[in-house]
C-alpha cells in the first residue's frame, strides 16, 4: 500500500482536509473543527487499506441498471432455474435502474416493496399459446401475493450479493435493512377419492395425458421434472426414473410401480425415433399438458385444481400411509419444512380414528363417571 498523506488547512473558520494514497482517487472534505477533520481522515485511510474505499467509488460510478444487465448476462446462465430472476429483475431496472448503486438505500427498497404489493398486473397474455384468455376478452388484473413480493426482493438482493462478493462494486447489501413480507401458509389442495376417480376417468381418454398425470400422482414429481425427462434416464426393468433437472438443482431418483410402470412401458412403444424426450406432442415438439389437463378437470367437475396440486395429492397420500417428513423429502425432493403440512394434515385426519378407539376401550363416559 502506498504512502498515506492527509493534509488539513484552516480557511475562513473551516478545516479543509485532503486525503491521498497511491492507487486511490484523492478525497476532500470540510469540517468545523480540526478534530472532526482528523477523525474523517483516519476513517478514509482505514477504508482504503481494507478495500472498502474502492468499492464505494464503484458504487458511486455504477448504476443499478448496469448491475442488473451484468447479472443477467454473467450470473443467470449459471443458475439451473433462473426464470424468476429473468422475469423479476426487469421490473427493478425499470423502477430504479437509473440510480447509482450507492443511492439504493433500504428506505427506497422498502418504498418499492410497498409498490410491488399495491400495484396490479396481468399474468395472462392473450397472444400466448398457453393463455386461457378467450379472444376479445381482457386478462384479469390481480395483486401480487406476499410470497411473490418476497421473490422480487430476493432476486435483486442476490444481484447486490454478487456485486459485493464477486465484482467488488459495493461494500454492503442494502437489503440487510429490508424485511420480508409475512407469507400465509402454503396452499394445500389435493384430490379426494371421488375427485381422483373422476379425473382419471377423463384423462384415460388421452393416453399421453393419462400417463403424464399418473406419473405425477405416483411419484410426486413436478410437471417440469416430467417434462424434462429423457428416455436415457428411464429404467423400466428396475422401475426407476432419474430426474436430472429439478427445482432445487439436485438430481432425484423416483420409483415406478404397478400401473405407472405399465403405462410408461406402453407409452414407450410408440415413441418417435430420434427424439429422446419422454413426453412429446404428435408433431414432435415438446409436450404441452396445460390445456388438455384443464379440460379434463372441467369435464370431471373439479374446480380450483392445478397440475401442481397432483404433487400435493401424492404427498398427502404418502403421509396418510405413514411416510415421515424425512421420507417425504427423499421421495419428493423437498428441501424446506413444507412437507410438515402434509404430515400435519394426515395427522388431523386420524382424529376420528383415535376417537373411535378411545370410545371402544374406555367408553363415552369421563374418568369421573366411570369411577362411580
Amino acid at each position: 500500500m502506498g504512502d498515506f498523506v492527509p493534509t488539513i488547512r484552516e480557511r475562513a473558520g473551516q478545516f479543509h482536509v485532503q486525503v491521498r494514497m497511491n492507487g486511490f482517487p484523492t478525497r476532500t472534505a470540510s469540517f468545523p473543527t480540526r478534530r472532526m477533520a482528523e477523525r474523517w481522515a483516519k476513517t478514509i485511510e482505514a477504508d482504503m487499506i481494507e478495500g472498502r474505499h474502492f468499492r464505494s467509488v464503484e458504487a458511486r460510478r455504477r448504476t443499478l441498471g448496469e448491475a442488473i444487465d451484468r447479472y443477467l448476462e454473467e450470473e443467470l446462465p449459471k443458475k439451473r432455474n433462473g426464470s424468476t430472476s429473468r422475469s423479476n429483475l426487469p421490473w427493478w431496472k425499470k423502477q430504479l435502474g437509473h440510480l447509482k448503486l450507492a443511492d439504493v438505500t433500504p428506505a427506497i427498497l422498502v418504498e418499492h416493496r410497498g409498490k410491488l404489493a399495491r400495484e396490479t398486473f396481468t399474468r395472462a397474455k392473450p397472444e400466448s399459446a398457453r393463455t386461457t384468455v378467450k379472444k376479445g376478452d381482457l386478462p384479469n388484473r390481480r395483486f401480487r401475493s406476499a410470497a411473490t413480493v418476497n421473490r422480487y426482493l430476493a432476486a435483486l438482493s442476490h444481484v447486490f450479493t454478487v456485486a459485493r462478493k464477486e465484482w467488488h462494486w459495493v461494500s454492503h447489501n442494502p437489503f440487510d435493512g429490508v424485511g420480508k413480507l409475512h407469507e400465509s401458509r402454503g396452499r394445500v389442495r389435493f384430490l379426494s377419492e371421488e375427485e381422483r376417480t373422476a379425473l382419471l376417468r377423463e384423462t384415460v381418454k388421452d393416453p399421453v395425458l393419462h400417463t403424464f398425470v399418473v406419473l405425477a400422482l405416483s411419484t410426486a414429481a413436478r410437471a417440469g421434472e416430467l417434462w424434462n425427462l429423457t428416455w436415457q434416464d428411464v429404467d423400466l426393468k428396475d422401475g426407476r426414473l432419474l430426474f436430472r433437472i429439478t427445482k432445487n438443482a439436485t438430481p432425484r431418483m423416483a420409483w415406478l410401480h404397478a400401473e405407472a410402470k405399465r403405462l410408461l412401458a406402453e407409452h414407450g412403444t410408440v415413441r418417435r425415433l430420434g427424439n429422446n424426450w419422454v413426453f412429446v406432442s404428435p408433431t414432435g415438439r415438446r409436450y404441452r399438458y396445460e390445456k388438455v389437463f384443464r379440460a379434463a378437470c372441467e369435464a370431471a367437475g373439479i374446480e380450483g385444481f392445478r397440475f401442481h396440486d397432483l404433487r400435493h395429492s401424492a404427498a398427502t397420500y404418502l403421509a396418510r400411509e405413514g411416510a415421515s417428513e424425512q421420507q417425504l423429502k427423499a421421495i419428493g425432493g423437498w428441501k424446506s419444512g413444507v412437507v410438515s403440512r402434509y404430515v400435519h394434515l394426515a395427522a388431523a385426519e386420524t382424529r376420528d380414528i383415535v376417537q373411535k378407539m378411545n370410545e371402544k376401550i374406555l367408553g363415552n363416559r369421563s374418568g369421573r363417571d366411570a369411577a362411580q
